[in-house]
């Protein structure tokens, strides 16, 4: 089973999406609300392979651009390590000077901080981390479906979600280990009396059967049409080597 191979990807806010690159999805702010500047609706893409410029701007970003109270962040992540990481950044306190930064930032910030990192990573976090709505990303297109089709429609729990796909695994491993292709595994299995091996096997394979929904959906519907292929960003295809077709 090849690994996904996805780059640091972290979505963030209604608002904010983090992939490869950081995008924003903006709202405008209310007439009445003078604490903070307007927000013009559009989109920004920030791209960048340092996940640590891209959390310091984010931090930088929520802190400029609240929402309204009562209002929840949607924060889109691609593992639960990343939500922590990102968590402890908001709830890290702001560094001396946050006040000057914010009135100085509004106008020059975007060029000097947003750019080259230094600006937001200067002034901490937001000193709390509360009103979030923190996600895996087929967790979250599973409620976007829900809520663009109907509850009618779509159950409230996927039938892909890792915690199913972890116990369909478990039963259906034992089925599959006389062919020759699972061979591989065999070794990995043996004196396993109390299932323990069993079940970590089967907890590995749902967490990349839960990334490759978001990352690698052309790989899945390569091999649920037979096709034993990787798939490259150009579609061309490579056969799996024969110790990972299982």
């Amino acid at each position: 089973m090849p690994e996904g191979g996805h780059r640091h990807s972290f979505h963030c806010r209604s608002k904010l999406s983090f992939g490869p690159c950081l995008t924003f999805l903006d709202a405008p702010l209310p007439e009445s609300d003078l604490t903070v500047p307007t927000l013009t609706p559009g989109l920004m893409l920030v791209h960048g392979n340092q996940p640590e410029m891209l959390r310091d701007l984010v931090v930088e970003w929520m802190k400029r651009y609240p929402l309204a109270p009562l209002e929840n962040e949607i924060i889109l992540v691609q593992s639960n390590g990343i939500a922590q990481w990102l968590k402890l950044a908001l709830a890290a306190d702001a560094k001396d000077g946050d006040d000057d930064g914010d009135q100085d930032g509004d106008q020059d910030g975007d060029q000097d901080g947003d750019q080259d990192g230094d600006g937001p990573g200067e002034h901490g976090g937001c000193g709390i981390a509360a009103a979030l709505e923190i996600s895996l990303p087929a967790r979250f297109l599973w409620q976007v479906y829900r809520a663009l089709l109907g509850r009618q429609a779509v159950p409230e729990n996927s039938p892909f979600d890792k915690a199913r796909l972890l116990w369909r695994l478990m039963r259906l491993l034992p089925q599959v280990m006389s062919a020759p292709e699972y061979a591989p595994l065999l070794g990995f299995l043996v004196a396993d009396s109390d299932r323990r091996k069993r079940f970590q096997l089967a907890e590995r394979l749902a967490d990349l059967f839960d990334q490759y929904q978001v990352y690698r959906a052309d790989w899945l519907a390569a091999w649920a049409a037979g096709d034993d292929v990787l798939i490259d960003a150009r579609g061309q295809q490579t056969p799996l080597p024969d110790e990972q077709r299982w």
